[in-house]
């Protein structure tokens, strides 16, 4: 089978239809921040995106997003008709109504003219030009459309129609990131912007994906413009400059079977002094988050030219404080290897006891700052039993490679 006969019976264009949904409510929720503060929106409920205030449907919104079929909405488009339909059937004489396609408007026809900026000549020339093709009812298709326009009085058409604005060419979901960073533009300085956004979109599809189930389910469940505001200035102040966003809070923890079969470097430091293995995978745990995140403020470039290495300076000075020796060796009898265990231990504590700083003064992980020893560790800088340089030489020239091969978070 071809690619082509694949393509017929893929959904993708359908499903990349409701996320393009999803992304327009946030849009529009986003350019609406600005005014009425008691606004709030719904998904799938009255249309396809409904703004109202106190219990009244203020907005409607129906979205059509085409990708391999642009479409053209001409007087006798049927997603026109449709929607048309839809509206005369659910909306009052008090709700706008907003249809968003990503379809063009050809010069000239009913949906030109009914764009944003029309007159009221233009209303009533987009009339008439629907009532004659619904009058000649040429797409059978769209008949029961057509007989329910025509079972309006003139006057009700206008009124109708009157209410309706058409948003034609609308951005596509390819082009909506640049869309939704425009909007952002006050929220913080032009390259923090994109992880803004990048954080705002992924908590809307987890905040949406709860709606929606609600909305299933038959509840009356709604979104307030306020709580969208809200997260929006959350992760605005999570990017100042003395801030920085924390991604990895709610990342899975390591199942015991994933320690048992764990090889690296930092994991075989801590099975040398013997600690408990529930230790170890809440070591883990702090290590893989750690490695996640300043990877990721790194890529995003959240971090100042060498903010990351004078970072771990400040953590490796901490780990010296409690783990060089405080006296010199006297030449008698050696440790024996039962004492070093319990001595590293016993140190191991008192290190994660001590308030360690955090990459900036207003980041409050927790995990950063163990999991960036244990970074340190896996890269042989720091150790944990007294004779961790000797024991661990033999892993020296894999840690070289892995440096030299991708560079380290």
């Amino acid at each position: 089978m071809t690619n082509a006969d694949t393509n017929r019976f893929s959904a993708g264009g359908s499903a990349l239809g409701y996320l393009a949904q999803v992304e327009y409510a946030l849009l529009i929720a986003l350019q609406r921040m600005d005014g009425d503060e008691n606004l709030r929106l719904s998904l799938e409920t009255v249309d396809d995106i409904t703004f109202e205030v106190e219990g009244r449907p203020r907005e409607l919104w129906q979205t059509k997003h085409r990708v391999s079929r642009q479409g053209s909405l001409g007087d006798a488009s049927q997603d026109l008709w449709k929607t048309l339909h839809n509206w005369i059937e659910t909306s009052s004489d008090r709700s706008a109504c907003f249809l968003m396609t990503t379809a063009a408007a050809p010069a000239g026809t009913a949906a030109s003219l009914l764009g944003p900026a029309r007159s009221n000549e233009d209303v009533a020339n987009a009339r008439e030009k629907l009532d004659a093709v619904a009058q000649a009812a040429g797409n059978r298709g769209s008949a029961t459309y057509y007989t329910r326009y025509l079972s309006l009085p003139e006057d009700q058409r206008t009124e109708l129609l009157d209410r309706v604005v058409v948003l034609h060419g609308a951005v596509s979901a390819a082009d909506m990131t640049e869309r939704l960073i425009s909007t952002v533009r006050k929220a913080t300085v032009p390259q923090r912007r994109l992880p803004l956004v990048e954080r705002l979109r992924g908590w809307w599809h987890g905040r949406a994906m709860a709606h929606l189930t609600s909305v299933a389910q038959g509840k009356n469940d709604w979104i307030d413009i306020g709580e969208i505001e809200g997260q929006l200035l959350l992760i605005a102040q999570s990017l100042r400059d003395d801030n920085l966003p924390l991604d990895y809070d709610d990342e899975p923890e390591p199942t015991r079977s994933e320690i048992a079969q764990d090889d690296r470097v930092f994991v075989a430091q801590l099975k040398l002094i013997l600690l408990h293995h529930e230790r170890i995978r809440q070591a883990v745990y702090d290590h893989n988050r750690a490695f996640l995140q300043r990877s990721r403020w790194q890529r995003e470039q959240l971090l100042t030219i060498g903010e990351l290495a004078a970072y771990d300076r400040r953590l490796m000075e901490e780990w010296k404080r409690v783990f060089l020796p405080l006296e010199e060796p006297s030449g008698n009898d050696e440790d024996l290897d039962t004492d070093k265990h319990v001595s590293a231990l016993r140190l191991y504590q008192r290190l994660q006891d001590r308030a360690l700083p955090e990459v900036r003064a207003e980041v409050r992980s927790g995990y950063i700052p163990f999991g960036s020893l244990h970074i340190l560790a896996d890269r042989l800088q720091i150790g944990w039993h007294p004779d961790w340089v000797e024991l661990m030489k033999h892993r020296l020239a894999e840690v070289q490679s892995v440096d030299d091969g991708q560079g380290a978070a």
